[in-house]
């Protein structure tokens, strides 16, 4: 089902985004979006550590959504990521904010960060979304 306008796009894609992944947002307005996801087991490696692919995911969708929250319709064609730290061994979640800097009529630019319940500045990004 393709949505119909930008409200129905974001509330198409929280949706998929909480059911597939468990991240829950409690903003996207104005180009920022902020999501929360529960740190699991299955999240970690054998060094207690959230896989770089959790965290990746995460900010992926968070900036999705930020774009989403412009009017934007598109898909990520690009996403630098630093690995700054592993999230605390007792971090029960990781958090996520993303910032739409640039959007034009092809590419928008979008910068993100993750970091867990205690505060720790895990990663940051720069993702580069196409308008489809």
């Amino acid at each position: 089902m393709t949505p119909k306008n930008s409200e129905e796009a974001i509330r198409m894609g929280l949706e998929d985004i909480e059911s597939k992944f468990g991240i829950r947002f409690s903003r996207v307005k104005d180009g920022e979006a902020e999501a929360s996801a529960p740190l699991m087991s299955k999240d970690r490696n054998f060094y207690n550590v959230p896989y770089g692919a959790v965290l990746f995911n995460l900010a992926d969708n968070t900036a999705g959504m930020a774009y989403l929250s412009t009017g934007g319709n598109g898909v990520t064609v690009s996403g630098n990521v630093n690995y700054l730290r592993g999230a605390a061994p007792e971090a029960m979640e990781l958090r996520s904010r993303a910032k739409v800097i640039k959007r034009g009529r092809k590419l928008c630019f979008i910068n993100a960060e993750v970091e867990d319940d205690l505060g720790n500045l895990l990663s940051t990004y720069s993702f580069v979304f196409s308008n489809i």
